[in-house]
C-alpha cells in the first residue's frame, strides 16, 4: 500500500479531459433506468474516460500497482473504482456506486489480483465489487445522499487516506499483518485488505522476504562499516514510494532504527 497524494492527480488533469469526464456523467446522470446506465458504463466511450485518466497521471504514480505495489500492472485498464460502480458485494439491492464511474477521486491503479477475483490453490483474493463498511448502516445507494456518502467508512485501506499506509505491517516471512500496536477497527481494515488486495498471494510474499533479505544484507554492510555510503544509497532507493514493495523495505528497515544511518534514511528524530 502507498499513500497517494490527490493534489499530484489533480494538477495533471486537464480541462479537456474534465469536460469529457463532466458530459459522460451528464448522460449516465440523465439515463433513465438501471439497464440505460449500465449501457452506458459498457461503451468504449466510458472506457476512454478511464483510459484517458491513466494516460495523464505522471509516470510515478504508474510504476506500480497502489495496492500491492508490485510493479507489473497487469491489467488492459489499470483503473479500479475504489466505490464499485455496477453492483456492492455486500449489499445485494445496491446498484453500485454509478454516480461516481466518472468522479477521478473515485479511481485507484491497480493490477489485475488486486482489481479481479482470483482463486488459488493456497489463497484466494481480489477486489471485484466489494466495498464492506465500518458503518454499513451509513452507505449511500443513491447520489443524492451525500451526507451518508461524506460519512462512509471503509473497511479496508485507501491508498488516498494518508494514515491508512501506516496500518500495515510484514511479518518475517513477507506476510502481510496489522501494525503492532493497531486497535481492532484497525485490525478489521488489514484482514479485509489482504483478503480484498490478495495480499497473501504466495509470489508476492515471496518477493517481501526477498526485500527484507537485501535490507538485511545493506544493513550488515553498515554495521561493518563496509561501503556504507553504498549501503545507505540502496536502502534511500528501497523505501522511497516510488519504488516496488517500498512499504515492505520501510517495516524492515524500522527494525534497525537504533543505527543513526537507518535514522537518517527514515528521517526518524
Amino acid at each position: 500500500m502507498r499513500w497517494i497524494c490527490k493534489d499530484d492527480i489533480e494538477e495533471c488533469l486537464t480541462q479537456a479531459w474534465r469536460d469529457m469526464a463532466d458530459q459522460a456523467k451528464a448522460e449516465l446522470m440523465a439515463a433513465p433506468d438501471l439497464a440505460t446506465r449500465k449501457a452506458i458504463l459498457n461503451r468504449a466511450a466510458s472506457s476512454k474516460v478511464w483510459r484517458e485518466f491513466y494516460k495523464r497521471l505522471p509516470e510515478n504514480l504508474k510504476k506500480k500497482c497502489w495496492y500491492c505495489e508490485s510493479e507489473d500492472i497487469r491489467a488492459d485498464m489499470p483503473i479500479d473504482h475504489f466505490r464499485p460502480k455496477n453492483k456492492v458485494e455486500e449489499e445485494r439491492k445496491h446498484d453500485g456506486y454509478w454516480w461516481l464511474a466518472f468522479d477521478w477521486e473515485n479511481y485507484r491503479c491497480a493490477c489485475t489480483l488486486c482489481n479481479s477475483r482470483r482463486n488459488f490453490e493456497e489463497t484466494q483474493g481480489g477486489k471485484a465489487c466489494k466495498f464492506p463498511l465500518e458503518n454499513s448502516e451509513s452507505r449511500a445507494f443513491q447520489p443524492n445522499e451525500l451526507a451518508k456518502l461524506r460519512d462512509e467508512r471503509p473497511g479496508f485501506l485507501d491508498p488516498f487516506n494518508p494514515d491508512d499506509e501506516k496500518l500495515l505491517w510484514f511479518d518475517n516471512d513477507g506476510m502481510p499483518i496489522p501494525k503492532p500496536e493497531a486497535n481492532k477497527e484497525q485490525v478489521c481494515k488489514v484482514e479485509n485488505s489482504v483478503d480484498i488486495f490478495h495480499l497473501h498471494e504466495a509470489r508476492i510474499v515471496r518477493e517481501r522476504n526477498k526485500i527484507r533479505i537485501e535490507v538485511e544484507k545493506q544493513v550488515k554492510k553498515i554495521r561493518e562499516e563496509n561501503d556504507v555510503q553504498g549501503a545507505k544509497t540502496k536502502l534511500r532507493r528501497m523505501v522511497r514510494d516510488s519504488e516496488k514493495l517500498s512499504r515492505a523495505a520501510v517495516i524492515y528497515l524500522r527494525a534497525h532504527r537504533e543505527l543513526p544511518e537507518v535514522k537518517e534514511i527514515l528521517q526518524l528524530d
